[in-house]
């Protein structure tokens, strides 16, 4: 298949997506083949809430990964503020835990295999074929558990046609993309097939503390793949690797004026306080440490397909291994008095081996699959302060700035080298180690009770086990201890005088030597759908399903080591679970070249983990919390194709969903915080829209692809409703949010080159993302901001 005739297959996978080319008629969008329940089925008789995303979707906001993408499928969220710790959530289901013992309840697939939550989880978008997102449990169907949903990424394959493609992209902030892909023939069954992609941006943030650019990106890819054709079956092998390195995202502070003292902050963020706040949008970057951010990956996927006694045999083995490295300002200002950064670094190698065989006649069509996930994981928290930031937190008892009286004292006695301001480094990290083992063992069958009938039965039992390590040494403070070891009899003081460590104290005095804790947790996740054929044109579903999720650890709060996980402290938690009620319809109308699909969905979600930083004790520090969640709301998307050169597109996601339990407790375990009832957070409203317009000139195509996406104001609680929801003369947080892109294009008329202008964020609309931090609970929290307008200029070019 030629190039050309190959794009027109991708863009036809349009059907049900809400981004639809509006040169395709009715009757080729309603034939769309995708892969959703693991077989090839036309998308509008596949009974689940899904929408699907191809090559020309990606080319019309210029999407470089899944993030780029926010906004356009409602219910799913990417947060990618740092691509090394991303969060996923579909239906306001996303978990914050950033730590390597947990998993994700969004699965992320790409050509079949399980990407994880960190290293691998948010990649560069490579020679993609199309991207399926399915909404509600997927244990059945895929080869790790998706208690939430899933997002499934099928790239393109070698093929028999000798082609080549290249786009390049210029723009604003120094953007330059590129990239290319090559397809050999080298023989009638065996074919290769190379792409390589590169994005880079300086960036859109003056950093005014160190007088570089903040907000960019830069990394490469590439993909080498092979496929040979063994008469009937097939083997596919890819390779790929990315290296990806660039600045840490920018904290904006909100407390500019440094006359004001963080003691003037009471422990609530009341009108007289906040009304000191600037707008970060406005206010300048001053970030003392500029920060970097990293990735290093690898993978190599070989997957094999035949037939097998009138059924189909498939195999995929996969490995995996990356390393990344966070580093960044925590403290959003310049402030020697309070100099916080962190890093969150982390390496793994994964191993995943899953075998499929699957089957149909005229009453049934099944799959059953075996699947083995193995991952070793580790990673080091680090936290860096000084002693002027432990002086400014008071972290010591009584309250008293014990470095600046302490070093204040020996300067007035005459100690060279020391002044009243001085200050030291102090370091500590947790370093953290989880070895998975997970086995699964699925089935799925559609059973054909009438012509127009269906009723399929799914089941899957996993098996998993973690084993976890904690470590926690002494902080590391040499210039301060080597100061005290020579002058600290004088002040009646020695390094032994001050704490091993503040940041992570209570975890030190648990983890000072390795403590390792293991366990296990098995599951039967079961679905059932049920779905009816009106007519060609109407499809009815129901459903019901069950997603699982393993449990794992806290790896901020050690166990005890004199004592076991069954009559000591156990860090463990229970594994998540998620049953999902589902009831929709999938409409074509062909007379108005119009579809619509809606449904409605009711879920209970228990023991969602989450990572929230508060206090405990004296210093606020990363603990899990589980909840438990439920929700209820409505998916609808739509397209009408005014005319043949006229199309109109959208969808939205109502949703409201709460706690039915979430409690914070103290050190002593009495209740500080009680959210059961009140909202989780998620807008009400999610939708986009959008127009595609496109016609004959200048001897070739030209085109216009105008979109659009808004979310309704965050529901806050009692808990996050003083940052979350802020409302002062300056400054506002949780707002509605809109944006808005356009894509202006030419085609040649053999389409084989083209140009385009890209402009995201047309209306240059900014919103604060968050307002936190880790010193929030001093009075000193940090604003993420959305990027400004980029505007871009794309050349393309194939065979």
């Amino acid at each position: 298949m030629t190039m050309n005739a190959h794009r027109t297959v991708i863009a036809a996978s349009l059907a049900t997506a809400f981004l639809t080319p509006s040169a395709y008629a009715a009757d080729e969008l309603q034939s769309v083949v995708v892969t959703a329940q693991s077989r090839k089925q036309l998308v509008q008789d596949v009974p689940m809430t899904m929408q699907v995303l191809s090559t020309k979707d990606i080319e019309a906001v210029g999407a470089k990964d899944l993030a780029d993408l926010n906004g356009y499928i409602p219910g799913l969220t990417v947060d990618a503020i740092e691509p090394t710790q991303p969060a996923f959530g579909i239906r306001g289901v996303q978990a914050g835990d950033f730590g390597i013992a947990t998993d994700s309840p969004v699965g992320i697939y790409v050509d079949g295999v399980y990407t994880g939550k960190t290293g691998g989880a948010l990649m560069n978008f490579i020679d993609v074929q199309r991207i399926e997102v399915i909404k509600g449990p997927q244990g059945t169907l895929f080869g790790r558990n998706s208690a939430a949903g899933a997002i499934a990424i099928t790239t393109n394959e070698p093929g028999k046609e000798l082609d080549a493609a290249a786009h390049v992209k210029l723009g604003r902030f120094n953007r330059a993309n590129a990239d290319v892909m090559m397809n050999f023939p080298i023989s009638d069954t065996f074919a290769a097939r190379f792409v390589a992609v590169r994005a880079g941006s300086e960036g859109w943030a003056d950093n005014t503390a160190t007088g570089k650019k903040s907000g960019g990106d830069k990394d490469w890819a590439t993909r080498v793949s092979l496929r040979k054709d063994l008469g009937d079956a097939k083997l596919v092998f890819a390779w790929e690797h990315e290296n990806m390195e660039q600045y840490g995202r920018p904290a904006f502070g909100v407390i500019k004026n440094p006359a004001l003292p963080l003691g003037g902050y009471q422990g609530v963020y009341d009108a007289a306080y906040t009304a000191n706040f600037v707008n970060p949008l406005d206010a300048p970057l001053a970030n003392d440490q500029q920060g970097s951010e990293g990735r290093l990956f690898d993978g190599a996927t070989l997957r094999f397909e035949t037939p097998l006694a009138g059924m189909t045999f498939s195999s995929t083995t996969a490995y995996r291994r990356f390393k990344t490295h966070n580093f960044t300002d925590n403290d959003g200002g310049a402030r020697n008095d309070l100099y916080l950064s962190t890093l969150d670094a982390k390496r793994a190698h994964s191993f995943q081996q899953e075998f499929k065989l699957s089957g149909k006649n005229d009453q049934l069509d099944w799959i059953a699959g075996l699947s083995f996930y193995h991952n070793n994981e580790h990673q080091d928290a680090g936290a860096y302060v000084t002693t002027g930031t432990l002086d400014t937190l008071s972290v010591f008892a009584g309250g008293d700035a014990n470095f600046a009286t302490l070093f204040g004292g020996l300067a007035a006695a005459g100690i060279p080298g020391i002044a009243a301001d001085s200050v030291f480094s102090w370091d500590e990290t947790h370093y953290s180690d989880v070895r998975t083992k997970s086995a699964s063992v699925y089935g799925d069958t559609i059973w054909h009770l009438t012509p127009q009938t269906n009723a399929t039965f799914g089941l899957r039992y996993t098996r998993d086990k973690k084993r976890m390590t904690w470590y926690v040494p002494g902080r590391v403070s040499p210039q301060l201890d080597d100061f005290l070891s020579r002058f600290g009899a004088l002040a009646g003081l020695d390094a032994s005088s001050f704490p091993s460590n503040v940041i992570f104290a209570t975890a030190a005095q648990l983890a000072s030597s390795p403590v390792t804790r293991e366990k296990e947790w098995s599951d039967w996740s079961p679905r059932l759908v049920l779905d009816h054929k009106l007519n060609k044109d109407t499809l009815l579903f129901a459903s019901v399903s069950r997603g699982y999720q393993a449990g794992g650890f806290n790896i901020f709060t050690p166990p005890n080591p004199s004592s076991t996980t069954r009559t000591g402290q156990d860090p463990s938690f229970e594994p998540e679970k998620m049953t999902n009620f589902e009831a929709g319809v999938k409409l074509a109308l062909p007379d108005i070249r119009a579809t619509v699909n809606a449904s409605l969905f009711a879920y209970k979600f228990k023991n969602l983990q989450d990572i929230q930083l508060y206090s405990v004790g004296t210093v606020p520090t990363y603990n899990v919390v589980s909840s438990d969640q439920k929700a209820h709301g409505l998916d609808v998307d739509g397209r009408i194709r005014v005319s043949p050169r006229i199309t109109l597109f959208g969808g939205f996601e109502y949703i409201d969903q709460t706690y039915t339990r979430y409690q914070r407790l103290d050190a002593d375990g009495n209740v500080t915080l009680d959210l059961g009832g009140q909202p989780v957070g998620t807008p009400r409203l999610t939708a986009m829209a959008g127009i595609n317009l496109n016609w004959e000139t200048a001897s070739g195509r030209a085109s216009v692809n105008f979109q659009g996406t808004h979310a309704t104001a965050q529901r806050c609680n009692s808990d996050t409703a003083a940052l979350s929801c802020l409302r002062t003369a300056t400054l506002k947080t949780g707002t509605a949010q809109s944006k808005f892109d356009l894509r202006v294009g030419w085609d040649s008329p053999s389409a084989r080159y083209g140009v385009a202008l890209i402009i995201n964020n047309v209306f240059d609309q900014r919103y604060v993302q968050s307002l936190a931090g880790q010193t929030e609970q001093y009075g000193a929290p940090y604003a993420n901001i959305t990027p400004p307008r980029a505007i871009g200029v794309e050349f393309r070019a194939s065979m």
